[in-house]
């Protein structure tokens, strides 16, 4: 197979073309660096097809991989790959983003779709003989920064006092999130507490269907030997396809499923202002969140039950933030997430009790792909999104790529710096 429209670069400036192609916002911006730094006149269209054929390429690579897990015996998949070190801890998370393609989403009625995306990291952290942290720390007791946060991820009801709910905001970076929760490290003081420290990370991202992405993460997963790990965690928040996934794949490997905990706050938060004043609503919420961080999320369901009665069931009238549609969405919420939201048992662990690094890997995702202005065909798309993932992989796995891949090219000819 000949190199195509990329047979006239050399090796070195189609990897550069394709590295500014997967880290800069557009192929225009691209265009111009090329042409002004690199000094090498190239077309912009050329650079989007350039990065879109390497994209692809990668893309090849990631199916025939999925496909050869697949045919592994069971007890090659439990095993780590030869040569392959398995980490003290493996964590796995799954998350959505959304961008725009050309063609239109009949079910939303628009262009926007979603994308799904996977993190994967080693992790170092230690084994306590009690929960590190048993009360809960004062930040998440904080109403302004609470009230923030809780608007950032999700809608929140109209209290009494607030009949106009505030626009609410994508959740935005773990940088952004830690700001409204943790505050300064004056602001937080001292906590005995520390999460696991990561040692690496893998991401990965694709607008496959949650199957076939359930496949995907797992056979990266295997991989890096997580199936071997010594402790193995899968978190994620109440989105359905997360826990399909997780029971397919990774719960008969043993990865302890968590909730996160910010999204299980921001929802006992909403349930607990709905349609109170600030000044009821405030305990109601203190109360539920701390039995919530204690692992006692019984007796947070049994008050909500008993607010559910006090309100009623929601009716065809009452909108997405109604007092009646909180409380019964977070009773439900907490209901199918009971079993994986016993936080002093994972901080024992020294397992993660968060996303947070989830989020910024899909907002990190979302700075090359997702904008008003930006309409993508599912190809293009689909390549650009592994290219981005493998630039957010500490394992280097473009780095892997580029030295392999003239010795699976054929036909290669002399190259040159010719212009587009």
């Amino acid at each position: 197979m000949g190199l195509g429209i990329d047979e006239e670069l050399s090796p070195s400036m189609l990897e550069n073309v394709t590295y500014l192609g997967t880290k800069l916002p557009s192929f225009r911006d691209v265009y111009e660096a090329v042409n002004k730094l690199l000094r090498t006149t190239i077309s912009e269209k050329r650079v989007e097809r350039v990065t879109e054929r390497i994209g692809g390429e990668r893309v090849a690579q990631r199916q025939a991989q999925v496909s050869a897990w697949s045919e592994l015996k069971l007890t090659k998949k439990v095993a780590a790959p030869p040569g392959v070190k398995a980490p003290d801890v493996a964590s796995v998370m799954g998350d959505g983003g959304r961008l725009q393609l050309r063609d239109p989403n009949i079910d939303a009625k628009s262009h926007w779709h979603e994308y799904k995306c996977g993190l994967l990291q080693s992790l170092s952290s230690k084994v306590s003989p009690r929960d590190p942290c048993p009360q809960i720390p004062d930040f998440f007791l904080n109403r302004e920064r609470m009230d923030k946060l809780a608007r950032e991820i999700t809608h929140v009801a109209a209290r009494i006092d607030s009949p106009v709910d505030k626009p609410v905001t994508e959740a935005s970076s773990t940088s952004e999130i830690s700001a409204i929760v943790l505050g300064t490290a004056e602001e937080r003081g001292p906590i005995d507490y520390q999460p696991p420290k990561v040692i690496d990370r893998e991401v990965v991202a694709s607008r496959q269907e949650s199957r076939s992405f359930g496949r995907h993460l797992a056979s990266v997963a295997w991989s890096l030997g997580f199936f071997a790990a010594k402790q193995k965690v899968f978190v994620g928040d109440g989105q359905n396809w997360i826990w399909t996934e997780w029971e397919r794949h990774f719960k008969p490997h043993g990865f302890v499923p968590i909730l996160d905990f910010i999204h299980a706050l921001t929802h006992v938060y909403a349930a607990a202002m709905a349609g109170h004043p600030v000044e009821s609503g405030w305990p109601v919420y203190v109360r539920w969140i701390t039995a919530v961080w204690s692992g006692d999320v019984t007796s947070v369901i049994s008050e909500l039950a008993n607010r559910q009665q006090e309100l009623g069931l929601p009716t065809k009238e009452d909108g997405d933030t109604s007092p009646r549609t909180l409380v019964t969405k977070t009773l439900t919420y907490l209901q199918n997430q009971q079993s994986r939201m016993n936080y002093p048992e994972y901080r024992r662990l020294g397992l993660p009790i968060t996303s947070a690094h989830m989020e910024s890997t899909v907002k990190q995702v979302n700075r090359r792909l997702k904008g008003s202005e930006k309409f993508w065909a599912d190809e293009g798309c689909e390549a650009l999104l592994q290219l981005v993932a493998d630039e957010h992989s500490t394992t280097q796995p473009m780095a892997e790529f580029w030295r392999t891949r003239s010795q699976i090219q054929t036909g290669c000819r002399t190259y040159s710096k010719r212009a587009a």
